[in-house]
């Protein structure tokens, strides 16, 4: 009895050990952090020139190296207002936040005194429940912060509307998500030269077919280890972030069901160790990949919300460490992901 739990007390520690081999850890210095997992140093002195370059209507400029968001795309929407945007594959709408009120020259009080006004000559029925303007605020306040009546404040530039999002303080001021690429037939993003380019002729490459869930989610199909796994195209993650799991051949994912991945989501949400692997043999189409750092949306210290950190449990998540050296396209008319 005695040897054989000693035997089964050395697997284990060997397991642990073999297990800690493949991990490391962490640090929670943003930079830091982000250079880790990408593998790739960034310059943020850089930013502005890069959103500076030359442009024309569907050929924009985008940085990798914006403050705060290093690693995604961010272009200079606004030349005039200096209005930076985002562009997040992982979004399905577009949100502005309180900086983009900021900048153009409205105050918070002018601003929610704007909304209060519309409401009490609009929305008769929402404005008699709410007979004093500071009740009918602080109303608009806390549904604001669960994610209800954000349509409320709808904000239209250039035809493109927005949702307003009071709760996050980017450093940014809003987000270009799918709901704006869709109004386009191909959307290609040169991570080589750094340009989104709308409305492209179709990129010469490998052709991935890709699932529109009904909530907009662009999804497609990868190889790890030779195994099928469905995955998210994220441009609004510098990382890859693996479900829990990836490799078993047991994913489960309902495309249809996303009741615990939207932004309002405040259930428990399990927390894993601050952690990367690394991950070989990753095949993208015709490209593969050895030596891919990636960790957990559930890591203690994730950037994510509780709904996309429930998501990314079930479903994997192709950040841009997959398309830096890359250009790819979101070809809208045909429904394919092309990666060149």
């Amino acid at each position: 009895m005695k040897k054989l739990l000693l035997l089964c007390f050395i697997i284990l520690l060997c397991s642990c050990k073999t297990n800690n081999k493949d991990t490391e850890d962490l640090s929670y210095n943003y930079p830091v952090m982000i250079e880790q997992i990408t593998q790739r140093r960034f310059d943020t002195s850089k930013a502005l020139e890069e959103m500076s370059r030359e442009r024309s209507e569907n050929k924009i400029p985008f940085t990798m190296n914006f403050q705060d968001c290093l690693g995604k795309p961010v272009i200079e929407f606004d030349t005039e207002n200096h209005i930076y945007m985002q562009v997040d594959t992982g979004y399905t709408k577009n949100w502005y936040y309180n900086s983009f009120i900021n900048k153009m020259n409205i105050t918070d009080a002018e601003f929610i005194e704007k909304i209060v006004e519309e409401i009490r000559n609009n929305l008769p029925e929402l404005s008699e429940s709410h007979s004093s303007d500071e009740e009918l605020i602080a109303f608009l306040k806390e549904e604001w912060a669960k994610y209800n009546l954000n349509d409320l404040v709808e904000c239209i530039i250039n035809g493109i509307d927005f949702l307003y999002d009071p709760n996050l303080t980017p450093s940014f001021d809003a987000v270009l998500g799918e709901e704006f690429l869709m109004r386009y037939d191909r959307v290609t993003f040169d991570f080589v030269e750094n340009y989104i380019i709308l409305n492209d002729e179709k990129l010469d490459g490998t052709a991935i077919p890709f699932i529109q869930t009904p909530n907009k989610e662009i999804l497609i199909n990868f190889l790890y280890d030779g195994k099928q796994e469905l995955a998210m195209i994220d441009t609004g993650n510098y990382c890859f972030t693996p479900r829990h799991n990836i490799g078993d051949g047991k994913q489960n994912y309902d495309i249809n069901d996303y009741s615990s991945y939207l932004l309002e989501y405040k259930g428990e949400v399990p927390v894993t160790p601050r952690v990367m692997q690394t991950y070989d043999n990753i095949r993208i189409g015709d490209v593969v990949y050895n030596n891919i750092k990636g960790a957990y949306s559930t890591i203690a210290g994730s950037g994510f919300g509780k709904g996309s950190k429930m998501h990314f449990i079930k479903l994997n998540n192709l950040g841009n460490v997959f398309f830096y050296d890359h250009i790819i396209q979101f070809d809208f008319v045909d429904k394919v992901f092309i990666i060149k």
